[in-house]
């Protein structure tokens, strides 16, 4: 009887092991442990650059809000200096008149 060919009971033979010597199956165990191991640490780093891409897309949006306050509170500052400069103007004008 060939090796991995041994026949059952009721006479049908037994299909060949892919791996029939120890050594084998510890290097396909370790193979194994290996695509796990990497497949986890990649699963891990996709998680982390997901997660500061999350972080940089809030930092994003509340730059963009802040830059929008900011702006409007410049145009805001914009308009009271000019009315400020045109009553400093006026009220200079009318000390000068009356001296």
């Amino acid at each position: 009887m060939s090796e991995g060919n041994e026949r059952l009971l009721d006479g049908q033979k037994r299909i060949p092991l892919l791996f029939s010597s120890v050594q084998d199956k510890q290097r396909l165990e370790e193979l194994i442990g290996d695509l796990i191991r990497h497949v986890a640490k990649t699963h891990v780093q996709t998680k982390v650059n997901e997660d500061e891409l999350h972080h940089l897309k809030m930092k994003v949006a509340q730059l963009e809000s802040h830059n929008k306050y900011l702006y409007e509170h410049n145009e805001k500052l914009e308009k009271r200096v000019t009315h400020l400069e045109q009553n400093n103007k006026s009220t200079e004008s009318s000390y000068l008149q009356k001296a």
